[in-house]
């Protein structure tokens, strides 16, 4: 077929798939202005009853049960010149209404789904750059991006992914972004050094500030990760900033999943750091408080955290371990250690014994 020929078949195919799916952007129209055109007799548009979600979930499953993710690849593995910007957009649309149920991405990604977005998000127009972009999200949230983006492919999703915590994109893309790179972060050094040099990190940072909660534990758990690089630990290391004070505070917030990931932040940091251990005790004077509620809380995962940010200042320091033992915290660990054999026994058993190196208990000595 002639190139003049196949440009318009495309986008008609295109379309037909986008009506399908019912992937137009759509606003609610305001209550009050439809009540008002009513009350004028003027024409309110209606939804078509074959748009409503359960119409288009079914539609979706029919279209994915013939094969469409293999022919919407192809087509984006069409010339250049063929494919238009407006059809690379139409496409995005359509592969984002496909992988919006879970269930579904497997299906899309099984038929070649994450290969054909790349390319999707890399070129064509803002708008479908950015869809293409929230479904190379949504992929990279819940399957393995490893398996999804074999070989280098995975190093190419990162730079969309960074787009979309641009303060143009809305709350819900920045909230997948973020989880999309917390996962990317936590496989391998050279996938942090990627998300590094994309300047991800002053926008993650700023997400760590977010009203949102959703938004704000993202963006934590992403630093958690991304804190195994050296050029983060060097951000927090440094002087004149308030990012430790952040993860302290953030370790005694009531939302135990934003504990969790700011504690996880906080044991690996004065791991990787024992100078910040010396600093913890200034940045707030709720620090100990803090850490006695971590090691008091009925979830093993934040006792742990909070476990082996206590070995680690023991360790760092005996000034600091002095006023630990000196504190509520000498009892806790002393219950901790006596438990079953778990990580938190170990760490707590860990921490008494240097207390007992730096002769600050004696042996024995409630438990120990």
């Amino acid at each position: 077929m002639p190139e003049s020929e196949e440009r318009p078949v495309l986008f008609a195919v295109a379309s037909a798939l986008v009506n399908c799916t019912n992937s137009y952007d759509y606003e609610e129209p305001d209550p009050k202005m439809v009540e008002l055109a009513k009350y004028a007799k003027q024409h309110v548009p209606e939804q078509h009853p074959k748009d409503k979600p359960s119409f288009v979930r079914a539609r979706v499953k029919k279209l994915l049960a013939a094969g469409v993710v293999s022919a919407m690849t192809c087509m984006v593995k069409t010339e250049s010149p063929v494919l238009t910007n407006s059809c690379r957009e139409l496409l995005s649309r359509v592969f984002l209404a496909l992988v919006e149920e879970v269930e579904d991405r497997g299906t899309v990604v099984a038929q070649g789904g994450g290969k054909a977005l790349l390319p999707l998000a890399l070129e064509g127009t803002d708008v479908g750059q950015t869809k293409a972009a929230q479904a190379l999200a949504k992929l990279t949230i819940t399957s393995n991006p490893e398996m999804t983006f074999p070989g280098e492919r995975i190093y190419e999703v990162v730079r969309p992914l960074v787009s979309l915590l641009h303060l143009n994109c809305s709350g819900l893309q920045n909230f997948e972004a973020l989880m999309a790179l917390t996962n990317l972060a936590g496989i391998s050094e050279r996938l942090r050094q990627k998300i590094l040099k994309e300047k991800a990190v002053p926008m993650i940072e700023g997400y760590m500030f977010e009203e949102h909660e959703m938004i704000r534990r993202a963006a934590t758990e992403c630093m958690c990760n991304l804190a195994m690089s050296k050029e983060v630990q060097d951000l927090f290391e440094a002087q004149g900033n308030d990012r430790l004070k952040l993860l302290v505070l953030y370790s005694g917030e009531d939302d135990e999943l934003l504990r969790r990931a700011a504690a996880g932040g906080l044991a690996m940091l004065t791991s990787m750091r024992p100078s910040l251990c010396s600093r913890i005790p200034q940045v707030t004077t709720h620090w100990l408080e803090i850490l006695q509620a971590l090691l008091l809380s009925p979830n093993q995962e934040l006792q742990h955290r909070g476990a082996v940010v206590v070995l680690n200042m023991v360790e760092a320091s005996k000034e600091i371990a002095s006023t630990l033992m000196e504190s509520e915290v000498l009892e806790i660990l002393s219950v901790l250690a006596k438990g079953e054999e778990s990580p938190v026994t170990r760490a707590a058993a860990a921490c008494l014994g240097k207390a007992v190196e730096y002769r600050l208990i004696q042996p024995n000595q409630d438990g120990e």
